[in-house]
């Protein structure tokens, strides 16, 4: 019979309030949320005693099949005392082996009202309930309160230097020694290092074009490299601006930070450039990915013929 194992789950789960030779008359019982409420909370009862039960908050209403308040003008099992607003209610079973189901509906302040169905039982003799403390749920932590700090975080990035740039620079420069194979390889044991290779066409500039072959970044500056193939579209010897150098990413361009390029090009001559694109004071340029949309420019300060003609003074030869 359901009844049985029902008191014995009760007694079970009070078991840690009770000791071996009598078990505890006074419960304290968590109320569940309403979402893991899976059935009622079952009481045990004995005619010789009322129990009282404590509620968490205000009694807003209650009903159940029988149950009176008035035994002499309504008959039932059990008497129970009730008001509204209190957070308490008695129950007295008044009838042998009583078991019905009471459905009280609380009134938590600021909150909807809530039903809690109550399973009256009858219990063994000395091992019914006196009192019954429903305890309310843990409320919710309340959300830290936020305010704006004075000084912004830390920086979570190493700041940038001639000496991260170097070797930036050196990383470019051994990945390219595998441009035709895999120069992803060369940095994969570089947790902090990411690669990206491009295969889009060169970019004319008139004189000279660019290719993107690779770009990598350091994910502990974001300092970002890329490897620049220069080439030399006229007759004539183009002297590069060490400080014309720019990568663009979408509407927005960043200065070179750091070239490694010889900076004279001779006609139909193709070499790499390695370039450095480091955050700036404010933090820009720290969110270049090697993915990104990259188009490095330059600007030529000078064109020059690879055979120049000059004149030598030869008095022998001059008219007297």
């Amino acid at each position: 019979m359901r009844r049985p194992l029902t008191i014995l789950l009760l007694l079970a789960a009070a078991g840690a309030r009770a000791t071996a030779a009598a078990p505890a008359s006074v419960v304290h019982l968590p109320l569940p949320g309403p979402s893991e409420e899976s059935q009622p909370i079952s009481m045990p009862t004995d005619p010789r005693d009322t129990l009282e039960v404590d509620l968490p908050w205000p009694l807003a209403d209650w009903a159940g099949r029988g149950f009176t308040p008035d035994p002499e003008r309504f008959a039932g099992d059990f008497v129970v005392e009730a008001n509204r607003g209190a957070f308490h209610l008695f129950v007295t079973p008044v009838a042998a082996d009583a078991h019905r189901v009471l459905h009280v509906v609380l009134a938590p302040p600021g909150q909807a009202e809530r039903s809690v169905a109550l399973e009256f039982v009858a219990a063994p003799p000395g091992l019914a309930w006196r009192k019954a403390v429903l305890e309310a749920p843990p409320a919710a932590a309340a959300p830290e309160a936020l305010t704006l700090a004075r000084r912004p975080p830390p920086e979570r990035y190493r700041s940038a230097s001639p000496a991260s740039q170097r070797g930036m620079l050196t990383e470019l420069r051994l990945a390219a020694l595998d441009l035709h194979g895999d120069p992803a390889g060369l940095v994969s044991a570089r947790t902090s290092l990411s690669f990206a290779r491009f295969d889009a066409p060169p970019r004319s500039f008139g004189d000279f074009t660019l290719r993107t072959r690779f770009a990598l970044r350091d994910a502990t500056t974001g300092s970002l490299g890329l490897c620049v193939s220069v080439s030399n579209a006229t007759r004539r010897r183009l002297l590069f601006d060490p400080q014309g150098w720019v990568v663009r990413a979408g509407e927005h361009v960043y200065p070179v930070s750091a070239v490694d390029f010889s900076h004279a090009l001779d006609p139909g001559a193709q070499a790499l450039a390695f370039l450095v694109v480091s955050p700036g004071p404010q933090g820009d340029g720290r969110r270049l990915l090697p993915g990104n949309d990259l188009e490095p420019s330059a600007r030529v300060s000078d064109a020059q013929d690879p055979r120049p003609v000059t004149r030598a003074a030869m008095p022998e030869f001059e008219p007297r």
